[in-house]
């Protein structure tokens, strides 16, 4: 897998790259700032 990233294109297994995106993602509440954002964008929606 070829990963651009700042510094350059990495090239790393489909392993080392689920363990890159694993560990830059730990500690996220995804799912909790997708909500957040869609609650403000439906009550900037109904207030238009």
């Amino acid at each position: 897998m070829l990963l651009e990233t700042p510094s350059g294109i990495v090239l790393m297994t489909q392993r080392q790259l689920r363990d890159r995106v694993r560990s830059e993602l730990s500690g996220l509440d995804l799912v909790g700032e997708l909500l957040a954002e869609r609650r403000l964008t439906a009550a900037s929606e109904d207030l238009a």
